[in-house]
């Protein structure tokens, strides 16, 4: 008996041995995963950052044309598209954020989401970006941007005086005022 019990011993230790090993390879394996995850991550969202550079500098080229040519509303048009665009972009930029957080070692969401397949926190990860984009930024307040004030009457202009007040006047008649000229 004491044979067949070193025997059952000896097993139980190789036994004991080798899924430690599983373990550490499993470890392994997961902590590779989730570098070349982040890793991918990275370099999206550098691509992402590189396209809203591209809607910056592409609204810069528009813009310009609107404004020389005083068309208010093509102007307020095209700086509520393009922000709207970034803002989309810069809420999967956090998202992906997110997402490489998670997977980092030691964090909560990488213990508990390595065993649960890649697939679906990648997605989980996108589609809870969008909301929480759509959420956290909303629609556009009413009405025209901050600084700029309600429409001129036809034929009148915001200038500032040198001391740095704000003042108005008709381009055709001259005429000039402190206040909003009414309609």
């Amino acid at each position: 008996m004491a044979h067949a019990d070193w025997q059952e011993k000896a097993k139980e230790g190789i036994g004991s041995g080798l899924a430690k090993m599983t373990m550490g390879f499993k470890r392994a394996a997961n902590e590779t995963e989730a570098f070349a995850k982040s890793t991918k991550l990275k370099g999206e969202i550098v691509l992402i950052e590189r396209k809203i550079g591209g809607i910056k500098e592409s609204f810069g080229r528009e813009v310009y044309d609107c404004m020389a040519a005083e068309d208010k509303a093509a102007t307020e048009r095209l700086f509520y598209a393009c922000r709207e665009r970034v803002r989309e972009l810069e809420g999967e930029i956090a998202a992906k954020r997110a997402t490489m957080e998670a997977l980092k070692p030691g964090s909560t969401a990488a213990d508990g989401g390595s065993g649960g397949g890649g697939g679906g926190g990648g997605g989980g990860g996108g589609g809870g970006g969008g909301e929480a984009g759509g959420a956290a930024w909303g629609a556009p307040p009413q009405g025209p941007p901050p600084g700029v004030g309600p429409p001129l009457p036809e034929g009148w202009k915001r200038a500032t005086s040198p001391e740095g007040r704000e003042y108005y006047y008709h381009a055709t008649s001259g005429e000039t005022s402190w206040t909003l000229p009414a309609a």
